[in-house]
């Protein structure tokens, strides 16, 4: 049986110790090894290029969203679980766009942490520690709405024209470029508002940064 290598990711060692007296009974399991700050973290997931990471988000310098970040980006086979004290929507919900997988309360039941490693680990993602199901409701619809855009597809004109416009060309520069009248333009990004549900030119370069449309 393939173990799943953790990395425990935490600035109080006594929470450490606590993490690693639960899951040391598991066999499935492999602690690989801990960080105390955000810093040491990137180091260790660098290293020892870990399944899961736990990690509270309240870190010393950097929080853990920002390391969350940072993982996601660099080491998309990693999946973070925040296992903390932190119980705030906005906060968790902030998690969770940056890319973590798993939310388990410090306060919950220790198997809680088990089933979430697991689940994860298999590519789902764990919620049971979410204060409200309106969180959950609001947090998969955004997540279906962020599918969804991604899904649309767009006419290759319609793509030529949101790069341009992403790149702060002018509508009359954009017509200039693509040998087709300012009206043209015009329409291009009024049915690209209408396909993405989008409705300013702001969202736009936001869509066409999340989609690699640009690079930034």
């Amino acid at each position: 049986m393939k173990k799943i290598r953790i990395l425990i990711v935490e600035d109080h060692e006594v929470v450490i110790k606590g993490i690693k007296t639960l899951l040391e009974p598991y066999d499935e399991l492999e602690i690989v090894g801990y960080a105390l700050d955000s810093e040491e973290a990137m180091q260790k997931v660098e290293e020892l290029r870990p399944d899961i990471v736990i990690m509270d988000i309240n870190l010393p310098e950097v929080s853990g969203i920002e390391v969350t970040e940072m993982i996601t980006s660099n080491y998309p086979l990693c999946k973070v679980i925040y296992y903390t004290s932190h119980v705030d929507e906005e906060l968790i919900t902030q998690g969770f766009e940056a890319g973590a997988y798993g939310y388990v309360p410090k306060n919950f039941k220790p198997q809680e942490l088990i089933e979430a490693i697991h689940l994860v680990n298999d590519g789902q993602k764990f919620m049971k520690g979410i204060v409200s199901e309106k969180f959950i409701s609001s947090y998969l619809k955004s997540e279906k709405e962020k599918k969804m855009k991604q899904d649309i597809p767009l006419s290759e004109r319609e793509l030529e024209v949101l790069k341009h416009m992403s790149q702060g060309l002018s509508n009359k520069q954009i017509a200039d470029k693509l040998f087709i009248s300012i009206r043209t333009v015009e329409t291009h990004k009024h049915n690209l508002m209408k396909k993405l549900n989008i409705y300013s030119t702001a969202e736009l370069v936001i869509y066409a940064i999340q989609n690699n449309i640009i690079k930034i």
